[in-house]
């Protein structure tokens, strides 16, 4: 089966996040909003908002949380 570089990296993105490396997961899921198809002037293609959604899950995924401190 042929994948697509858009389905390449979403997969790998995908595999990154199962591992909870979210920023790195991030990264390729931007790679993959870059190069999606251009949705029309007034929004986003589907592979746009499908990446920019698991992208906005990771990110808030990887915020550094402190539970505790010693100030």
């Amino acid at each position: 089966m042929y994948m697509t570089r858009f389905d390449q990296l979403m997969s790998q993105g995908k595999e990154l996040e199962a591992k909870k490396l979210y920023r790195r997961a991030a990264d390729k899921y931007n790679q993959a909003f870059s190069i999606s198809i251009p949705g029309s002037p007034d929004g986003l293609s589907y592979q746009e908002k499908e990446s920019k959604a698991v992208t906005d899950r990771c990110l808030s995924k990887a915020k550094i949380k402190v539970t505790e401190s010693y100030l």
